[in-house]
């Protein structure tokens, strides 16, 4: 009886636990406030339009207005709570309101402002570093197999 107790004591507790850990609500708030400095809405819409576009073009013969119907239920804000925990897990509060606070002064703005283009250009310069790395390696690989067929 007395261990039919401690179980009966036991489960409640268990059962009384949170199923999901809930953000504190001033960390749910500079998660927030990072996430509208970031423009991570506009992202989600932008990628929302691109994965339209992608749908489209591999679903063949979807009916008329299909697709305006079907944009309406990939609802960006779903997404985005989904994300809000994966910020909650790596970065502290102090951690949210340093970047914040940065993310809101004029060089953290220009940042922000010109990321797109700074990628841009870098994607670029990769691309092309990286075409030069494989030239350069088909070359020598072709030169070593022909020194090593003498």
């Amino acid at each position: 009886m007395k261990h039919h107790k401690i179980f009966v004591l036991l489960f409640s507790f268990i059962c009384a636990l949170p199923l999901k850990a809930e953000i504190e609500a001033e960390k749910r708030a500079e998660i927030d406030k990072l996430l509208r400095l970031t423009g991570m809405e506009k992202l989600m819409d932008q990628m929302k339009g691109q994965m339209l576009g992608s749908l489209k073009s591999s679903v063949a013969g979807a009916p008329a207005g299909f697709w305006e119907k079907f944009s309406t239920k990939m609802d960006t804000r779903e997404l985005i709570e989904k994300i809000v925990p994966i910020y909650d897990k790596y970065y502290t509060i102090d951690d949210l309101r340093a970047v914040n606070a940065f993310y809101s002064s004029p060089s953290g703005q220009k940042i922000l402002g010109t990321l797109p283009q700074v990628m841009q250009e870098s994607m670029k310069v990769g691309q092309e570093w990286g075409q030069k790395i494989s030239q350069q390696a088909n070359e020598e690989a072709a030169a070593e197999a022909k020194a090593g067929a003498k």
